[in-house]
């Protein structure tokens, strides 16, 4: 029976959008209904492996265009996997697990760039672009019913259930708008359009893209595509569009890769491989429900998409391919874990990636910082959750340094060390400004030690894993064991702490004893020259940052209240004065200077009403 139904919000602002915003690029729609028809044949391709009763013997996978002038309609037909209804309600009423937030960035993107509505999923939409009413007709292979779908984007859409004359796939039937001479729009029921943009969007689609045409006052089936698989040609042949065309069909990304890596391995395995570096960060690259992994085929039979055993997990970013002559056409995911053959693959594909990125940080220096910004994050996760790739990851990260303008590696960082300096120092935060404003950095600034400004909430991870680089040790500076003076200076301050911390000791004691719920010792201060009081951690403990990134976490990964060192600059003019003080002010004081400690290292105040209301006390009784 048919039903009229609503789009949900979103959808309904994408259709006006497609309708009344988006005015270039309008031949991207058939880029797009191409592409989708390629995964459906695709799909069923790969379920047909398990389940051959899905198709039929003489089953033919293909593409056909059938443009018609006279009724201004066009209709791209497949024979792939096709819908079943629900799958129709889902993917065709509703943006899938798109919220407000996502929705207002892409429609933002797309307004500026409509040539990107393909790397937002959402790409049969297009189709409003060119059409004033849409139609689908889709039939699920397995089943008998099928159903037609149809809108005009004015908000709504009906939906019934009518058996596809075809059989399994889908047809989508659009009634093209009329576009005035000065709109600059192609004819797409034109023959010599449609056979044009199938060859510049979709030439390399791995199946027959046919369109009947005239030949001597005969119909025949001509088919547009050259089907070529691009990776089992020659790199040497290759065009440069060709591969970035062949990019945006894999990626959904109509910004040109960062590089193409295009290689065949021989010997103990034989694969083809083609893989792309993006330049851009996809705009839902940090959902958790991103897929990632490189497609897979075998004898150039497709297997599965976003195949994750054949790339790790801090590589994900990267877009590409593998062909294999090696593994069985009836390979499944979990066969694929355990197959010896898919990990030498995995292995050789993650170090010839490694190897590109090494050579554009050597030889492409700027490129290599700009695509670090996007996926340097990313990369680094490899540091701190995959041990086998550590020694070769850690030649590529770059981190922001305290003495210099840009990126540095830790090569830069150790050419450049003091002749004494034994240890590569960092320091890890929530931002720059904080991080090179903090009281911990005081004598370091003062000696022209460089320290390493890490500020991804992964660098804590990292650090943690990076212990020692080419035998010099990684050094947080914000933990209690900072050596930053000779023998000789130490043996001088040694004295000078001595009779200071005798002078100090009431104070000290007093202070401990006020504070001891929040601090586990007081000791005098070497690293600083300004400020009056830090805090730091114990050498075995979680920093501050840590600490917080936990809590935000949340759940089982809530971190333990861990009790810090307060250090105290016993030189600062304060403490005279608070030695002078009644006991009562001096622990007043104290629990001032332990909350300015607190606000130094970036964390929260565990009561901000009486902090405020001691400061304005304390401002109030000077004279």
């Amino acid at each position: 029976m048919k039903q009229t139904q609503t789009f949900n919000a979103e959808i309904k602002k994408l259709l006006d959008l497609m309708i009344h915003s988006l005015y270039s690029n309008k031949e991207i729609f058939l880029r797009e209904l191409v592409s989708n028809a390629s995964d459906a044949l695709d799909k069923l391709r790969f379920e047909a492996l398990t389940k051959p009763e899905l198709v039929k013997n003489d089953h033919t996978y293909q593409i056909r265009l059938t443009p018609n002038k006279e009724n201004s309609t066009l209709k791209i037909q497949d024979s792939g996997i096709g819908m079943s209804k629900d799958e129709v309600v889902e993917y065709i009423g509703t943006i899938a697990r798109s919220g407000t937030q996502t929705y207002q960035k892409m429609s933002q993107e797309l307004k500026d760039r409509p040539e990107l509505i393909g790397q937002f999923g959402v790409g049969f939409y297009s189709s409003f672009m060119v059409a004033e009413k849409v139609t689908l007709h889709t039939q699920k292979a397995g089943e008998n019913n099928g159903v037609v779908w149809e809108s005009s984007g004015d908000g709504t859409y009906s939906i019934d259930e009518v058996p596809r004359p075809e059989g399994t796939g889908t047809t989508i039937t659009l009634h093209l708008k009329k576009f005035e001479a000065d709109d600059n729009v192609s004819d797409f029921s034109d023959e010599w359009t449609l056979r044009s943009l199938i060859k510049k969007y979709s030439d390399f689609i791995s199946y027959p893209i046919v369109m009947k045409t005239k030949n001597q006052d005969k119909e025949e089936d001509q088919t547009l595509n050259s089907m070529k698989a691009l990776w089992l040609r020659s790199p040497s042949e290759i065009k440069p569009e060709e591969y970035n065309e062949f990019y945006h069909h894999l990626s959904h990304d109509w910004n040109p890769p960062l590089k193409t890596v295009h290689y065949k391995a021989e010997g103990t395995m034989e694969f083809n491989c083609l893989l792309y570096v993006p330049a851009k960060r996809p705009f839902n690259f940090h959902s958790r429900d991103t897929d990632y992994g490189l497609n897979l085929y075998v004898k150039r039979v497709f297997i599965m998409n976003d195949c994750k055993d054949l790339i790790p997990a801090h590589l994900r970013f990267v877009k590409g391919l593998v062909d294999s002559a090696d593994l069985s056409l009836n390979v499944s995911r979990e066969i694929l874990q355990q197959d010896r053959q898919v990990q030498l693959i995995k292995k050789n594909v993650t170090n010839k990636i490694y190897a590109t990125l090494k050579d554009l940080l050597t030889n492409s220096r700027k490129e290599f910082e700009g695509f670090w910004t996007e996926f340097g994050s990313t990369i680094k996760e490899g540091i701190a959750m995959d041990a086998s790739s550590k020694e070769k990851l850690q030649d590529l990260i770059l981190f922001n340094s305290s003495t210099q303008d840009s990126f540095t590696t830790l090569d830069e960082y150790i050419a450049r060390m003091k002749p004494d300096q034994k240890e590569i120092f960092f320091i890890t935060g929530e931002s720059l400004s904080q991080v090179k404003n903090t009281p911990y950095m005081e004598k370091l600034n003062e000696k022209g030690l460089e320290v390493l400004l890490c500020v991804d909430p992964v660098d804590e991870w990292v650090m943690s894993a990076l212990t020692t680089y080419k035998d010099k040790k990684l050094q947080s500076i914000t933990r209690d064991d900072l050596n930053l003076d000779s023998e000789e200076d130490k043996k001088k301050k040694e004295e000078e702490n001595k009779s200071l911390k005798e002078r100090f000791m009431p104070l000290i004691e007093t202070m401990k004893t006020n504070l001891s719920e929040n601090i586990k010792d007081i000791v005098v201060s070497d690293r600083l020259s300004t400020s009056a009081a830090v805090l730091v951690n114990s050498a075995n403990d979680p920093s501050a940052n840590m600490e917080r990134i936990m809590n935000r976490m949340g759940g089982d990964m809530q971190a333990p209240k861990v009790k810090r060192i307060l250090e105290l600059n016993l030189k600062h003019p304060l403490f005279e004065t608070m030695l002078s003080k009644p006991v009562e002010d001096q622990k007043t004081w104290s629990e001032i200077l332990y909350n300015q400690a607190l606000l130094n290292e970036g964390s929260e105040l565990p009561d901000p009403g009486k902090f405020t209301k001691q400061i304005s006390d304390l401002m109030a009784r000077v004279n």
